[in-house]
């Protein structure tokens, strides 16, 4: 089964051009990619954008609020938003990176990494 990895955080992103700006690579003129402050901290590698969601709201809410429509939610979301509730997390901002994309190290990220989940592609 693929996996998705899920952050989140609360109050960092003023805008979602600035979290587009942490999240997304750029490019030079040439052409050839700059990693952007997201891969760096957590070894993403084999980046497909369509296999990564990003969710804001205007204030913090439960995890589970704030992913409500989320990608294969139905087969993972329960037990991540169990996660989020019990370490008290609010966040206004989440990311959830799903395969292919791979990530070397998701708990050197500076937002707060809820976790790993296995998912159903059904």
């Amino acid at each position: 089964m693929p996996i998705v990895h899920v952050f989140a955080c609360s109050g960092r992103f003023a805008s979602p051009e600035a979290l587009q700006a942490y999240l997304s690579p750029t490019y030079t003129d040439d052409g050839d990619t700059v990693p952007s402050p997201f891969f760096l901290e957590t070894g993403l590698k084999h980046y497909e954008p369509a296999c990564v969601e990003s969710a804001t709201l205007a204030s913090p809410v439960p995890l589970a609020q704030l992913l409500d429509g989320v990608s294969y939610g139905d087969s993972w979301l329960a037990q991540a938003s169990a996660d989020a509730d019990a370490q008290g997390l609010l966040a206004d901002t989440s990311i959830c990176v799903f395969a292919p994309n791979q990530l070397a190290h998701p708990q050197r990220s500076s937002l707060h990494y809820v976790g790993s989940y296995r998912y159903r592609v059904d």
